[in-house]
């Protein structure tokens, strides 16, 4: 019975391995269509009106996201340490970024993710599955929800980055 029950873990394991490498819909390299936080009468824009950014999923289930304001104005300094109040506040605001793990279901789509890290210290160590954020594949964009407490919710769209 023991010997059943390792086989059996064993099988289940060799499945998700299938699972994460072979059928996995969201792996690849994606760029920044748009980034919007749509509130109950408004829609604004999260970074700026040219937002730039790029969303990695690896095969070995490791995720990369970082996002940008492009006009956002350079520093007077090029010591970045020695920012203006309003120079750091512009830099922090206009941009985001965030590594970690991620897992797939069965059908290869996005289930569930860990942050590792953020620039946003609030998300170091956070995990949401697909009820707290969900990636949706829509041909060859990616469409990212993420619900917020004050019934706002964020919208990221990704355009995937074709193989060359």
């Amino acid at each position: 019975m023991k010997q059943m029950k390792i086989y059996g873990m064993i099988a289940i394991m060799a499945l998700n391995a299938c699972t994460t490498m072979e059928n996995n819909r969201i792996k690849g390299a994606w760029e920044l269509v748009s980034g919007n936080l749509h509130l109950e009468n408004d829609t604004l824009p999260l970074f700026g009106k040219k937002p730039s950014g790029s969303l990695i999923f690896t095969e070995n289930m490791r995720f990369n996201v970082i996002l940008n304001d492009m006009d956002v104005p350079a520093f007077h300094t090029e010591d970045r340490s020695q920012g203006t109040c309003e120079e750091l506040r512009a830099a922090v605001t206009g941009s985001l970024a965030l590594y970690g793990t991620y897992a797939v279901d069965g059908n290869g789509d996005f289930e569930s993710q860990h942050v590792i890290g953020s620039t946003f210290p609030n998300w170091n160590g956070l995990d949401r599955d697909n009820g707290q954020l969900s990636l949706e594949r829509k041909g060859n964009l990616l469409v990212e929800n993420l619900p917020l407490e004050n019934g706002g919710m964020v919208v990221i769209e990704w355009r995937k980055i074709s193989d060359r």
